[in-house]
């Protein structure tokens, strides 16, 4: 089996000749340049991954890009055959080459799924590798798990969060400038902050922070997040991302108490002392129930608790919206519970502001999984990043009430989808955990899941449908069948009853 890395060096050279070959063709033009498109953004995530070591040596992910380099091949041909004066174009009738450009354009997004399921697996695999004591992890660039980043976008964030009682606040990429004081949040001293964590109780690691449980000089217990990945979460870019979380204000969203920074000189200057990276570090509440992620991987909980979950989340994202964010990074892990098990949304590393219904990023960051298909081919970001995110979030907490769990992120969706289409839900489910009048409930939650994960954006229900549907309150149309699906020898195994 072919090296992933070896494979990953002929996709982007396949990449690059797909693009040459699509600047020249005479006819078929707006197939070629998507299929350019589509080809040229998941080789540069590709290329990304690369670099931070976390293929080398998987035979795991193989299959699936050996996979996509033959579909990039057959790409290329069809590509070539709509040139003017190409050889290949005598073979193909010219009335099937659009719907062979248009099957293959469909299968390239279909690989490329395949793909990021089979990255993601690995990823998985290695963190829990390492949470278990066993080895370390390869040499990277990127302290990175699941969460793709190629570059950062510089849209412009003004709408929600450009002034904060009275000031505005001037954003300079990675620039170090005077900032005005956060008047909102308290700022703490960093030899306190360090002194409440002193025991390292860390409690969780995203891909750019590790939060740890801590104790103040006043008593008040508080989970301390500390950034890790300076050279790209700057101090221009936390404190722009404070500022917008200093004003949400919902019982569904996580209250920021504050924050430290380590004072700095100018950006040459930090420039030269590449050995000391600067310390940013968030005061977030305490959530003593932990994460909705570990919830779903560790415990069973009856149908009225995940009911109450879902709906919470359901109603943070709704009011994000309402403000015009779109948090970008909507998942279990990014869900933590208090005392009561109420839900609430934090990590809003990767947090936009849309001015418009949506824009284009110069990147592709979020977690694999949860990234929806018009983001991960076109950087199409829109609220309906967060209901497809939320979709999936909600699959995979329903998953919780069956016999045997599905697999999780992005193809929990597929697996609960085939049941459904064989009408065959009731047998889903641990009747233990539910009374029988609760049933339709759950199956209507399912449904809306479906719904929020559908192929093409315009499908997906906005978050106020979302809630009315989970209530009763709307009626719920017919989910449709994913234009993307796992071929037969994997679909085959379903969910064991």
């Amino acid at each position: 089996m072919a090296d992933p890395v070896a494979s990953v060096e002929k996709i982007v050279k396949l990449g690059l000749a797909i693009k040459k070959a699509a600047d020249t063709v005479r006819r078929n033009e707006e197939e070629c340049h998507e299929i350019r498109k589509r080809v040229l953004r998941f080789s540069a995530i590709l290329s990304q991954l690369q670099q931070t070591g976390m293929m080398n040596n998987n035979p795991a992910m193989s299959a699936a890009l050996e996979d996509l380099e033959e579909t990039l091949e057959r790409a290329l041909e069809l590509v070539t055959a709509c040139q003017e004066r190409s050889t290949i174009r005598r073979f193909i009738a010219a009335g099937d080459l659009s719907k062979h450009l248009q099957r293959v354009k469909d299968d390239i997004l279909n690989k490329v799924m395949l793909a990021s399921f089979a990255i993601n697996t690995h990823t998985t695999i290695v963190l829990l590798t390492i949470q278990a004591g066993g080895v370390h992890p390869p040499p990277r660039l990127q302290q990175d798990t699941g969460v793709v980043e190629i570059t950062q976008n510089s849209h412009s964030t003004d709408d929600a969060r450009s002034e904060v009682d009275g000031e505005r606040n001037n954003i300079l990429g990675e620039r170090v400038a005077s900032f005005a004081p956060l008047v909102a949040l308290k700022k703490f001293n960093l030899s306190e902050l360090k002194a409440a964590i002193n025991d390292g109780n860390l409690i969780g690691r995203g891909s750019a922070c590790e939060v740890y449980k801590g104790v103040l000089n006043d008593g008040n217990v508080v989970a301390i997040k500390k950034f890790k990945r300076s050279h790209y979460l700057g101090w221009a870019r936390t404190y722009d991302q404070l500022l917008l979380v200093s004003k949400l204000r919902h019982k569904n969203i996580v209250k920021v108490l504050g924050y430290g920074h380590e004072a700095a000189g100018s950006f040459s200057v930090m420039r030269l002392f590449k050995g000391k990276e600067k310390e940013y570090i968030w005061v977030e509440e305490y959530m003593s129930n932990g994460s909705l992620g570990k919830i779903i991987r560790e415990s069973r909980l009856d149908w009225s608790s995940l009911f109450r979950i879902i709906e919470g989340v359901a109603q943070g994202v709704q009011y994000l919206h309402e403000q015009h964010v779109v948090h970008m990074d909507v998942k279990p892990a990014n869900i933590i519970l208090d005392y009561d098990m109420n839900p609430k949304i934090t990590d809003f590393e990767f947090s936009e502001v849309l001015d418009d219904d949506e824009i284009t990023h110069y990147a592709v960051i979020g977690t694999v999984g949860h990234i929806p298909p018009e983001y991960m081919m076109e950087s199409i970001v829109s609220r309906k990043n967060d209901v497809y995110a939320f979709g999936i979030t909600l699959l995979e907490t329903v998953s919780i009430m069956c016999i045997s769990k599905p697999p999780r992120n992005k193809w929990v969706f597929l697996r609960f989808w085939n049941v459904w289409e064989a009408g065959r839900m009731e047998e889903l489910f641990d009747p233990s955990l539910f009374d029988g009048s609760q049933l339709m409930e759950i199956n209507r939650c399912v449904k809306v899941g479906l719904l929020c994960t559908e192929s093409d954006r315009a499908d997906r229900p906005s978050m106020a449908d979302v809630l009315e549907m989970l209530n009763g309150k709307k009626e719920l149309p017919t989910p449709k069948k994913p234009h993307y699906t796992i071929e037969e020898r994997i679909v085959q195994p379903q969910m064991r009853l």
